[in-house]
This record gives structure tokens, sequence and C-alpha cells, in this order.
């Protein structure tokens, strides 16, 4: 997370779900992983933009007050 309590952002063409041991999940929009953070309870940390497919950005999560 940002200073300012915002998730980082960074384009993650790379990324591998298979290696990614943080809790995550796949959405169709940024705003998207808001809401999903907000229906799990969690801390949204980051929003990586796969540019992949329908589902194409994915959301890191960590559990509150971590």
């Amino acid at each position: 997370m940002t200073e300012n309590n915002e998730p980082e952002r960074r384009s993650g063409e790379d990324w591998d779900w298979q290696t990614e041991t943080r809790e995550w999940s796949a959405a169709a929009s940024e705003l998207a992983c808001f809401s999903l953070a907000r229906a799990k309870d969690k801390d949204l940390i980051e929003i990586i933009d796969t540019k992949r497919g329908l589902l194409r950005y994915v959301c890191i999560f960590r559990d509150k007050n971590q």
C-alpha cells in the first residue's frame, strides 16, 4: 500500500499465479478489486494489470490490521 492507503498498482504481464504466495483474486476491473476486498473483509494492497483475458486484474489482499 502507498502512504495514503491506496493500493499499489503495477503492470504484471509476467505475473504467475502458481508462484504467488499472497492471497489473491482475479477481477475484470480495478473497481471490482475494491468490491472483492470489501466482501472478503480484507485490505487491498496491490492491483496487478496482467493485460491478459477478461479477468485481467489481479487483486492482492491481506488480513486487516497486519
